[in-house]
């Protein structure tokens, strides 16, 4: 899917259901679903065609950004209890 992304051109605006899937790397029913939620805006061209702009894509990229927080040591004690269990089968 890489290369799909890197063939896009810096100058193209107007993206397909599809070509927005690509450039988010989701799929095309993940484009349509923000499309009927009103997460993204969309310009409707007929019954069934969709054109995105990348400012709208990008924009919903930056409001979904945020800082996940780091694993800290004993704030799962169930997943540590579990590594231990299997640490210890494999040293046996």
């Amino acid at each position: 899917m890489s290369d799909i992304v890197g063939s896009f051109h810096s100058i193209q605006r107007w993206f397909t259901i599809g070509e927005a899937a690509a450039y988010l790397r989701c799929s095309p029913q993940t484009v349509r679903n923000l499309i009927h939620r009103q997460e993204i805006r969309a310009a409707k061209l007929g019954d069934w065609a969709f054109r995105l702009d990348r400012h709208d894509l990008d924009h919903y990229l930056e409001m979904r950004k945020r800082v996940v927080a780091p694993y800290r040591r004993g704030t799962h004690p169930w997943v540590a209890k579990r590594h231990a269990q299997s640490r210890k089968a494999i040293s046996r």
